[in-house]
């Protein structure tokens, strides 16, 4: 929360290197008008990518997502810019162009108030249907073993049909805005793990009974994101529930994703690039973000050695979590960033003034119950890799649990490296992805990555993984190979694989091979399916191999925006 600070300076004194055109008229300037961010799995989040491999956009900031409409609006104007540089008009990829057109259309609104347009909207932005068919034993428990579906916000889904029919609204005015998704969802019910794995999952949990899994088995509506915002030269006040991807690659960031259930948070987010005057310079652009927010699901926790808690009933004093960010661009193929959380107070430890402050500020671990704070530190990088700039993209994302910095401990750190192909030669329109993961083995006690001696929940919100679904202590990796028909139409292959260390509840493996298929129908519709096989063997669950097949088919429906 320390980056509130800096609100003066970056009114005063910092400058972006795209500004926003002047209002005439007396209307408001861009930088005080509020707006909704993009869901993380939308498809412009990819065109942006292919634009910044082909060195049209250099101030995307791909480490601290999702990005508001506003700052898409800003990375057009700025992809148009460097289109109308010497040398690019006459070479540019008709792909390229194609990628402008659409982003230009999606984002028209918000570049008509980059030019004084009045911010005043609302819409319906979408409405979903979407059934997820699971035949076989799918895996629910990324905590202790794997989860068949991740980076989904915590949906549950069970053995059969899954169905989820969605609505997802938008309003702003002036320097306020409001968001709200929420669906109808039918979840099957998972499968029930067996009396010895409940055993083995306490032991390793340091818990009198294992601690129940998400709950499974119902039909009910749930808000998955729902938050207003207030903005005010460049700095966004949001509160209420919102997701973040706090990392660079496709997989899902080691510190946040959206593996879990969105949080309940008051979050600070710059959300225009300022540099930093005087020698500040050479760290180019720099974007922050903070949050405070409070957890869900946390079932168990440790006073003085003794386990408090009953499965299946989370306590009524949650702990808290806040989260601080910074990212910095010093050159315009050079993106790295800092990140940290801690978890803080809850039952047993009061929030206070100073519990607070004491968890911003010390990084002690020493003791565990007069000071309960579980504390993670964060670093990712990105580089487009000298002679191949417009092809090859490397970045790494790393976390240490318990310790300063990665960097300082790095075989005691998780890792997560990557390479992102924008183009295979010729085949322009094919890209490839892949993405590694490692935990390496902790001396204290197997499973110690998310997990912490006082809160023995862990990392979790909702009872499920707000980091990597990698888990406690296993390495894997993640292949996309993505065939581009247009800018939102896709064919794409993929492999997830991980295996568990066999000195944490047994071990275990998983491969999933998946299809799937995004096509844009019309301007308005979208419909997207998805086949996808995983094969897995954790002897926890199974004493055979196992199999099952998921199937999802999910329609869209996009409304054109009305203003008012």
């Amino acid at each position: 929360m320390l980056l509130l600070a800096l609100i003066p300076l970056l009114q005063g004194q910092a400058q972006t290197r795209v500004q926003p055109a002047a209002p005439s008229g007396g209307e408001m300037e861009a930088s005080g008008m509020a707006s909704t961010y993009m869901p993380i799995e939308s498809w412009v989040y990819s065109a942006v990518d292919r634009l910044a491999a082909a060195g049209y956009i250099q101030t995307a900031f791909v480490g601290l997502r999702p990005w508001t409409r506003m700052d898409f609006a800003r990375l057009i104007v700025e992809a148009q810019e460097q289109r109308s540089d010497a040398g690019f008009e006459e070479q540019i990829d008709p792909q390229i162009l194609g990628l402008m057109k659409d982003l230009s259309l999606e984002f028209a609104p918000e570049l008509r108030r980059q030019d004084g347009e009045r911010n005043r909207e609302a819409r319906i932005e979408s409405i979903d249907f979407r059934s997820t068919t699971i035949h076989g034993t799918p895996l629910t428990d990324g905590f202790h073993t794997a989860q068949t579906i991740v980076n989904d916000y915590g949906r549950a889904y069970g053995k059969g049909e899954n169905s989820y029919t969605g609505l997802t609204a938008r309003a702003t005015y002036g320097p306020f805005a409001a968001y709200i998704r929420a669906e109808a969802q039918q979840s099957a019910l998972a499968p029930q793990a067996p009396a010895t794995a409940d055993a083995a999952i306490a032991a390793a949990d340091f818990t009198p009974t294992a601690a129940l899994g998400q709950h499974t088995g119902f039909t009910g509506g749930r808000v998955i994101e729902a938050y207003v915002s207030y903005t005010l030269h460049d700095n966004q006040f949001t509160f209420g529930k919102q997701s973040l991807w706090w990392g660079p690659g496709n997989g899902g960031p080691l510190l946040m994703s959206n593996n879990a259930a969105p949080l309940t948070m008051l979050r600070y987010d710059r959300v225009r690039p300022f540099e930093i005057p005087g020698p500040g310079r050479l760290l180019g652009p720099i974007r922050l973000q903070a949050f405070v927010g409070r957890l869900t699901g946390q079932q168990f926790i440790d006073v003085d050695g003794v386990s408090v808690g009953q499965s299946g009933v989370s306590f009524s004093d949650q702990p808290f979590i806040h989260g601080e960010k910074a990212s910095f661009k010093p050159t315009p193929d050079f993106e790295f960033s800092v990140s940290r959380t801690t978890i803080f107070a809850g039952k047993g430890a009061p929030f206070t003034t100073h519990s607070f402050l004491n968890s911003l500020f010390s990084v002690s671990t020493a003791n565990g119950q007069t000071d309960p704070g579980d504390r993670r530190v964060a670093i990712d990088a990105q580089y487009r890799l000298p002679g191949l700039r417009n092809w090859l993209t490397g970045y790494i994302d790393a976390f240490s649990d318990d310790e300063p910095f990665p960097l300082v401990y790095p075989s005691k750190s998780a890792w997560s490296p990557g390479l992102y192909l924008s183009h295979v030669p010729h085949l322009s329109h094919l890209d490839v992805r892949v993405e590694g993961f490692l935990t390496p083995r902790r001396i204290y006690f197997p499973g110690f990555y998310y997990f912490n001696v006082h809160y023995l929940s862990g990392y979790t919100n909702n009872r499920e993984l707000m980091g990597s679904w990698i888990g406690r202590e296993s390495d894997g990796f993640q292949l996309w190979s993505t065939w581009w028909l247009s800018s939102r139409s896709s064919l794409q292959a993929s492999v997830r694989h991980a295996t568990q260390s066999a000195q944490f509840l047994h071990g275990g493996n998983l491969l999933d091979l998946s299809l799937s298929a995004d096509i844009a129908l019309k301007r308005d519709w979208q419909l997207r399916a998805t086949a996808q096989e995983e094969r897995w063997w954790f002897p926890l669950l199974s004493n055979t191999p196992t199999h099952n097949l998921a199937a999802t088919i999910q329609l869209s429906y996009r409304p054109a925006p009305r203003s008012f």
